[in-house]
């Protein structure tokens, strides 16, 4: 696809997610809803990531752009910032805790089932083996 069409279809997404947040009334924000419609598309292979790599490349090689309107906004805010400093400090030390530990379950979940999936699969095969051996 050409990047104007690409562009388009990628804002036709943040449309309609959007429009779940206004006027359909679902309690998450616009954009979040049209990044879950986007992965939902591209998962169920209606989008294809080929359709969109013209654009998506374009945005990732230009990612730290979008992080200045939200840095200017902090430096505005910087008195404030500065007089609840150790409330954001200890905020930041737990949020960074329980994201570790998440991670880490996660991983530590998804690992065993995999084992599992290996060990059920390898009994299988022993089991094929066996049973084989046994007709000869």
């Amino acid at each position: 696809m050409r990047i104007p069409l690409q562009i388009a279809v990628i804002f036709a997404i943040c449309l309609a997610g959007e429009f779940l947040n206004r006027v359909v009334g679902i309690p998450i924000p616009g954009n979040i809803l049209g990044m879950v419609l986007l992965l939902i598309l591209l998962c169920t292979k209606i989008l294809k990531p080929e359709q969109i790599s013209g654009v998506s490349s374009f945005f990732l090689n230009h990612l730290a752009l979008f992080f200045l309107p939200p840095s200017i906004a902090i430096m505005t805010v910087g008195d404030d910032i500065l007089s609840q400093w150790p409330t954001l400090l200890l905020l930041c030390i737990v949020l960074t805790l329980i994201s570790l530990a998440a991670t880490g379950l996660t991983t530590q979940f998804l690992i065993g089932r995999q084992e599992k999936r290996l060990n059920i699969e390898q009994l299988e095969d022993e089991e094929m083996k066996q049973a084989t051996r046994g007709k000869k």
